[in-house]
């Protein structure tokens, strides 16, 4: 693995832990693009930092943990798994691409559901 691998493997992991599971939004902009794409639909710092404000203020304590991770050069995919104190879980799969050691592109499946339904 390279060094530019390892960089984005810990970035993608820096966000699921810091950002989604101890709510550190401030971090946010140093690991995202101005560019950065979810699924193809652009996705702004500051809508990222709304969205995660709004997931943990709806599931208090929610838990991302990571199953399995791999990166090679500027690609990183990843399978997680969220746990809320609800009793609900989901898991998906990430792939996400990187320049300059922020995330440009988030492809998501199955992507996040409606939570204004849950």
């Amino acid at each position: 693995m390279s060094e530019t691998s390892d960089q984005n493997k810990a970035n993608t992991i820096e966000f699921f832990m810091q950002v989604f599971n101890q709510g550190d939004v401030g971090l946010i902009s140093s690991l995202l693009s101005p560019d950065y794409k979810y699924n193809g639909q652009p996705s702004s710092v500051a809508d990222n930092v709304a969205w995660v404000n709004s997931l943990r203020a709806k599931f208090p304590g929610l838990q991302f943990s990571i199953e399995s991770i791999l990166a090679e050069d500027d690609k990183v995919a990843l399978r997680w798994r969220l746990t809320v104190q609800a009793g609900f879980t989901m898991t998906a799969t990430n792939i996400l691409t990187f320049v300059g050691g922020k995330a440009v592109t988030n492809d998501q499946t199955p992507a996040m559901p409606d939570w204004s339904v849950l």
